[in-house]
């Protein structure tokens, strides 16, 4: 069996290229690297490695935008792909489902859409939208963004089946090393070749018996929803509490110097430290010697338009650490966090609530801890890249793969 991924990038730490790198690993491993081919619109972050689970195609754009000229040079590819023969496309995108939908025309290849967040919530072009209804599968990432998919016009339910995001097995391994509970992990780790350690601070940054408190985004324009600022704003009640308490924001971008200016108004300044961009061994390590991970992402843009999160794979990468984590109630966010059991669901819109989630995890540690283990072992069983393969075993059925596992896949608006 022949797959053929449409991409939009997959060399970047973005949400999306990393699904679908992990998308076409698991694939890989599933029917064969020299079965499973990817064809990418941009080239960013390419560094010339080649993977060695599937096959790249090609790239087309290495500009920040999509021109006329390399969209028909990318039609062009995919043309000439489809022409040599596959069982099945998939968009990883809603934005080259119509590209999917013309292969299928052309050769009568069944297609696949992925389906994230905005691209959806906030509407389609007329091109997309008759895509999606006539895809074989519309696969979005959690069951918010399927809700949005099934109230759209002419869509058959059916054939929306939730995928959900997996974190890829070698990040995973790295993250799961240590089983200990935190306390005692943040112990036994060293950050020494971390980010923690070199930011340093007058309250004793990287010292390794600092209450650490972490979040992760890109600080970018549009990205205010996050909730950094929540969380900033909540720190003054937290810190009556637990006055050593550290705030570490991994990420950068426009609103940076902003939310710095923000803790300064706050009078929290020395307890939050910005580190910027930091590399996948330097984030594992965070993850590793923090004591909870949190993240309030709203899940309302301007004027009542949806947006959020699509889903939010930084709350299960803080799983995986064994750290208990705060999320939101809003958009498929909530989709990361057993409220209770593996961290809190909060009202991103509550400083009251987002400071009781933090102060429970912090002045409780053997609850903090007992959440962490629950999020390790619950992340593993949903979002690790084997449950990513056995959803996938079962998608493929139809088209002539041997199912090697039983499974029952998560469709839009049930339970697994």
């Amino acid at each position: 069996m022949r797959v053929l991924i449409l991409a939009t990038d997959i060399f970047t730490r973005g949400g999306i290229a990393r699904y679908t790198s992990t998308l076409a690993s698991s694939l890989g491993k599933l029917l064969g690297p020299e079965n499973v081919d990817v064809l990418c619109f941009f080239d960013w972050g390419n560094t010339g490695e080649s993977p060695s689970d599937f096959r790249v195609l090609g790239m087309v754009s290495s500009r920040q935008g999509a021109g006329v000229g390399s969209r028909l040079q990318f039609l062009a590819k995919a043309l000439r792909a489809g022409a040599s023969g596959y069982d099945l496309v998939i968009a990883n995108h809603v934005a080259l489902a119509p590209v999917a939908a013309l292969l299928k025309l052309a050769f009568g290849i069944p297609y696949w859409v992925a389906c994230h967040s905005i691209e959806i919530w906030w509407g389609t072009t007329r091109a997309r939208h008759a895509s999606l209804k006539k895809a074989d599968l519309i696969l979005p990432i959690s069951r918010y963004t399927a809700d949005v998919i099934q109230h759209m016009k002419g869509i058959d339910r059916q054939r929306v089946k939730v995928l959900y995001n997996a974190i890829p097995e070698e990040l995973a391994q790295q993250l799961v090393r240590d089983t200990k509970p935190p306390t005692q992990a943040k112990e036994a780790s060293s950050p020494t070749n971390t980010k923690l350690a070199l930011v340093g601070g007058p309250a004793g940054m990287g010292h390794s018996t600092t209450p650490l408190l972490l979040s992760v985004c890109a600080l970018v324009r549009g990205n205010e929803f996050k909730g950094i600022d929540t969380v900033i704003e909540a720190l003054p009640r937290v810190l009556q509490s637990v006055p050593d308490l550290q705030y570490v924001v991994v990420g950068e971008g426009e609103i940076r110097a902003k939310l710095e200016r923000f803790a300064v108004k706050a009078g929290v300044a020395a307890n939050v430290k910005f580190v910027g961009e930091v590399t996948d061994s330097e984030l594992v390590e965070l993850y590793r010697s923090c004591d909870a991970f949190v993240l309030p992402s709203r899940g309302q843009q301007l004027r009542g338009a949806i947006g959020g999160e699509g889903f939010g794979r930084v709350y299960v990468e803080a799983a995986l650490a064994g750290k208990p984590v705060i999320s939101s109630c809003a958009g498929g966010a909530a989709e990361a966090v057993l409220d209770g059991r593996t961290g809190f669901l909060v009202d991103p819109t509550s400083v009251d609530d987002v400071a009781e989630a933090v102060l429970a995890l912090f002045t409780n540690r053997e609850r903090a801890a007992a959440m962490g283990a629950a999020g390790r072992k619950w992340a593993r069983q949903m979002f690790s890249q084997e449950a990513l393969m056995e959803s996938l075993q079962y998608l493929l059925r139809p088209y002539g793969f041997e199912q090697r596992a039983r499974l029952q896949l998560v469709h839009a608006g049930g339970k697994r």
